[in-house]
């Protein structure tokens, strides 16, 4: 069989060193659903947390182990240094009130492109991204719908 090439990203893999915060954040917060709960294959003593869309397609999950002692991570070279998430243009003002209603710091929106960007930190660190773009509506399959952002 010949490949047609990488068509995109399976998933993002990150640390927590609070399970239960990380988990309270990316569901409670940024709407995302835990597609599912494990333990580390490599490691069978911690945890694996997976968020994504409603049936938890390819492409829309991010993953965290919980390693609670491992020290913090530094930004350098040759490295991603943000996970970012498309919204719909229209929703900015909604994402600006739901960041400042749970009092989670963010910079933005700012002018990146052609798009609107809003930065914000996990609880963790972790650097993120809501980008407002047009496709997002395009995208609107790629939810959750009975969790805590309206569609």
């Amino acid at each position: 069989m010949i490949s047609k090439g990488i068509l995109g990203i399976h998933h993002i893999t990150a640390i927590t060193g609070d399970a239960q915060r990380n988990l309270e954040f990316y569901v409670n917060s940024l709407g995302l659903r835990l597609v599912k709960l494990t333990v580390n294959q490599d490691d069978p003593t911690s945890y694996h947390l997976y968020y994504g869309d409603e049936l938890g397609r390819p492409g829309t999950i991010l993953t965290f182990f919980h390693w609670p002692d491992a020290p913090k991570g530094r930004k350098g070279n040759r490295e991603a240094i943000a996970t970012s998430f498309l919204i719909p243009e229209n929703s900015l003002k909604y994402w600006i009130n739901r960041l400042k209603d749970k009092q989670i710091e963010f910079r933005g929106p700012h002018k990146r492109f052609e798009e609107e960007v809003i930065t914000l930190y996990d609880p963790d660190g972790l650097e993120l991204e809501l980008v407002a773009h047009g496709s997002a509506h395009d995208r609107s399959v790629n939810v959750w719908r009975e969790g805590p952002i309206p569609t």
